[in-house]
């Protein structure tokens, strides 16, 4: 299994609510997607520490041909096409 983890910025706060949305969307429709969880920071920016982003989605893929094969799943497409502008995106993958 791969677990493919983004944290994203937006550059415009009040896209938050849609962009969930379409990020559980995803989540439910991309048949290459095992599981996905979605979440919305709760937490202040500290003045001092790390950056804290607006939302985390967390993917999990059966293996490395599905999470390679994803980016230009129509689901992916989908997200690039009608999501927010991003100040911010960052990505790990890794095996579990």
């Amino acid at each position: 299994m791969i677990k493919h983890v983004s944290v994203f910025t937006l550059k415009d706060k009040m896209e938050i609510d849609h962009f969930i949305t379409l990020l559980e969307e995803v989540g439910n429709d991309c048949s290459l997607i095992v599981n996905s969880e979605v979440g919305c920071n709760i937490s202040k920016q500290p003045a001092i520490g790390p950056h804290f982003g607006d939302i985390i989605q967390i993917i999990e893929f059966k293996d490395e041909a599905d999470l390679k094969a994803y980016p230009t799943s129509k689901e992916h497409q989908r997200l690039l096409k009608e999501g927010p502008e991003m100040e911010t995106v960052t990505a790990i993958d890794y095996i579990i």
